[in-house]
């Protein structure tokens, strides 16, 4: 990020995070806030929640599906929120609009297309194939699918964002030591999330 002129950053807390408490986190994104400003960089830090998983998905192959879709105006909600507060953020430091405004540039950027024909144009640039991000059936899909089911009634109170990410290192998404390879079409699909509620035997 050196070469950019104003710089967001993303400090996540929670169960899923480096940072478990807020208090760590707020230390940790000033610090890196009043790094950035001393290097001559207009700097600024969100604070975001990481103790439930953040979308629906957790590998990579998933996490770049689940993308794609948030860029074309679908999938998960809270996702879809967070990113975009993330995109205001980032206009309104960067000096191009106030809330209201950045907000509708967002909104705007996906309505018509834009911010997925960006991160296709991202993707060439860097000398991959963007066809695979048009079409997400061809990225790496594990050759094995097992559902859980809900084992009673209920809603789901709470759904621990580390255990959810040790859970997908374990089927290969994730590396345990930098020795270890990485399956990239492994991972978890989330059906439910926190607040949502199930039936008995609902996958």
């Amino acid at each position: 990020a050196s070469g950019a002129d104003a710089i967001l950053l993303d400090v996540k807390v929670g169960s899923g995070a480096f940072m478990k408490t807020q208090e760590e986190a707020q230390r940790l994104a000033q610090l890196m806030v009043d790094a950035g400003n001393q290097a001559g960089r207009r700097t600024a830090a969100l604070i975001t929640d990481m103790d439930t998983p953040l979308g629906a998905c957790i590998g990579n192959a998933l996490e770049v599906a689940e993308a794609c879709e948030i860029l074309q105006g679908r999938g998960d909600r809270r996702l879809a929120e967070l990113c975009s507060q993330l995109a205001q953020a980032m206009i309104c430091l960067a000096g191009l609009g106030d809330q209201g405004a950045a907000r509708e540039m967002v909104q705007e950027a996906i309505r018509s297309g834009r911010a997925f024909h960006t991160l296709c144009r991202m993707v060439e640039a860097q000398g991959g194939d963007s066809g695979f991000l048009q079409d997400t059936g061809r990225l790496p899909k594990s050759p094995v699918c097992r559902e859980a089911h809900m084992p009673e009634d209920g809603y789901i109170v709470g759904l621990d964002a580390e255990s959810c990410g040790l859970a997908a290192m374990e089927l290969g998404a994730g590396r345990e030591t930098k020795e270890s390879a990485i399956d990239y079409g492994a991972g978890i699909v989330l059906l439910k999330n926190k607040g949502d509620s199930g039936k008995k035997g609902e996958p």
